[in-house]
């Protein structure tokens, strides 16, 4: 170590240029020092990530990525189903099917058929609707832009005779106008 008697000895005796080593030899061995404390502080960081590192637990981690991906592969395919199922209900209520019934039993007839969508066409439903409208005409609501037939008298009358009675209880989709 460097202090005033290590420099008298080797012959340094004038007061300011001992103090100025001295001084100097402070500052080095303050900058040697802090350095030291960094480094020191960098290393005690590194040996603790280190440790973690240790500490984990590999094989939980890697099933829990396994929980993830089956999860999110479960999630999709509930999205996709979800997909499925909406775009095939629009479908279906835009054939303009008279009620409930009919729109389930058309759902679960094309759902049975297993057909896919390509965009929003339904590939393949075409075929088994017009089997189905071949089969059950009356199952689909009346068109309102086709013209209904109408009493040809000219004059409406104030009450129906039976036989119109009758023809529109059996027409109930024509127009009593």
């Amino acid at each position: 170590m460097i202090d005033e008697k290590f420099l008298e000895g080797i012959g340094i005796t004038d007061k300011d240029t001992v103090q100025k080593i001295t001084e100097a030899y402070a500052a080095d061995i303050k900058a040697e020092q802090d350095a030291a404390a960094a480094v020191q502080t960098q290393l005690d960081e590194a040996s603790k990530t280190i440790q973690s590192y240790k500490d984990m637990d590999i094989d939980g981690i890697k099933a829990s990525v396994e929980d993830y991906k089956q999860k999110l592969e479960q999630s999709e395919a509930d999205r996709a189903a979800f997909e499925y199922r909406t775009k095939l209900s629009q479908y279906v209520k835009g054939l303009q099917l008279k009620n409930d019934v009919y729109e389930k039993y058309v759902t679960d007839l094309l759902t049975s058929k297993e057909l896919k969508f390509d965009g929003d066409k339904l590939i393949g439903a075409d075929d088994v609707v017009q089997q189905f409208r071949t089969a059950h005409a009356d199952a689909f609501a009346p068109n309102p832009g086709e013209r209904a037939a109408v009493p040809t008298s000219g004059n409406l009358p104030s009450a129906m005779n039976g036989v119109e009675a009758a023809f529109y209880s059996m027409n109930p989709s024509l127009k009593k106008s």
